[in-house]
């Protein structure tokens, strides 16, 4: 599938934002995950960094879990004393997408 077929007439849902946990404390390190309005979702390892395309939000979710980040979302007062961050200083990010971002479907993973 192509990145045109992937993305044609969809809209955004849900945004999550995941954090390298091989990072932390000393930098964070971001993912983000979309999920869109037909439920296929997609992942992206850095800001105008390959997107990968995937039949749903598990499976995307699962690629950057495989890779060691955690969603940020999902973290709690058991992550900022194991991590020794202070969830409420920080600010997930803002990414702008690149017309020119590379793309690959997975589909499943």
């Amino acid at each position: 599938m192509t990145k045109e077929e992937f993305y044609w007439s969809k809209h955004i849902v849900a945004i999550e934002w995941w954090l390298y946990e091989c990072d932390l404390p000393n930098k964070l390190t971001w993912a983000r995950l979309r999920v869109f309005d037909d439920a296929t979702a997609d992942s992206c390892f850095e800001e105008g960094g390959k997107l990968y395309g995937f039949e749903n939000r598990d499976f995307a979710a699962y690629i950057l879990s495989e890779d060691e980040y955690v969603s940020f979302q999902g973290m709690d007062v058991e992550d900022e004393q194991e991590y020794g961050i202070k969830l409420a200083e920080i600010y997930t990010p803002a990414w702008l997408d690149n017309p020119d971002q590379l793309f690959e479907y997975f589909g499943s993973y």
